[in-house]
């Protein structure tokens, strides 16, 4: 085989590897974005209706102020949430809970972070509990700390 021939199918079998890597990509990438197309309120609607509650937006504005620190997580909650008065409710509809925390300092060691957490319906937006609070990161969630990779 001469070697323009050579150059011709090794470019050609990077060319198929891509195309098939990139395409198992793509459908990994899609997944979760078809998860939430079935929903009326998709998880970035969900933490903008939260900080739009009034108290909320008050403890976000006060205590949030370095995104590098921010860890957002929105999540489908299966089973029972928590009403506004601490008691277990099934909702009828799945309720999107958004979890936003921030750590308080950049330095190293178990500090304390800012939580807020809330309920909101996939479906019609109504939020059913929200929280805020400044725990010990250890006692509410170690991946705050290492997705912020602060030790």
């Amino acid at each position: 085989m001469k070697s323009s021939q050579l150059s011709a199918v090794i470019a050609v079998t990077a060319f198929i590897i891509l195309l098939v890597g990139g395409s198992i990509i793509a459908i990994i990438d899609i997944q979760p974005l078809m998860q939430e197309n079935k929903y009326n309120i998709n998880s970035s609607q969900a933490q903008r209706i939260l900080l739009n509650d009034s108290n909320v937006s008050t403890y976000y504005r006060t205590y949030f102020h370095v995104q590098d620190w921010r860890v957002n997580r929105t999540t489908i909650a299966n089973g029972s949430i928590p009403n506004m008065y601490g008691r277990p409710i099934i909702p009828k509809e799945d309720v999107w809970k958004v979890e936003i925390m921030e750590r308080t300092c950049a330095c190293a060691g178990i500090k304390p972070i800012y939580v807020i957490e809330g309920y909101v319906s996939t479906d019609t937006g109504e939020v059913f509990n929200t929280s805020t609070k400044k725990v010990s990161e250890n006692s509410y969630d170690t991946s705050t700390c290492a997705s912020t990779t602060c030790h």
